[in-house]
């Protein structure tokens, strides 16, 4: 029996007010706790390779730096490419629906 993926939910959010500059950030709304520590592991691999952090006061994942569409981007592919399903939020213009 094949293995289901890792799915995700992509929130992408305007974290720019405050004293908070983001680029591109989101919160992800789907079950993680079923996650093992491997997969958190590559899951953060993708956040730090797109240029995302988590940010404790905020409860979001953002990034500073960059364009927007390309951080998002960055991170889709990412995602994909470590195996996860997006079934929310995925940016790319070959994903089913585009921009969600």
């Amino acid at each position: 029996m094949p293995k289901n993926p890792p799915q995700i939910e992509l929130r992408w959010r305007d974290e720019n007010y405050g004293s908070v500059y983001a680029v591109a950030a989101f919160r992800n709304y789907a079950g993680t706790f079923d996650w093992s520590e491997r997969t958190h592991q590559r899951f953060r691999g993708c956040l730090k390779r797109a240029g995302f952090e988590f940010h404790w006061g905020r409860c979001a994942y953002i990034a500073k730096t960059g364009d927007t569409a390309e951080r998002k981007c960055a991170l889709c592919d990412e995602l994909a490419a470590a195996g996860f399903r997006i079934i929310h939020g995925d940016v790319r213009p070959q994903a089913e629906g585009g921009e969600a």
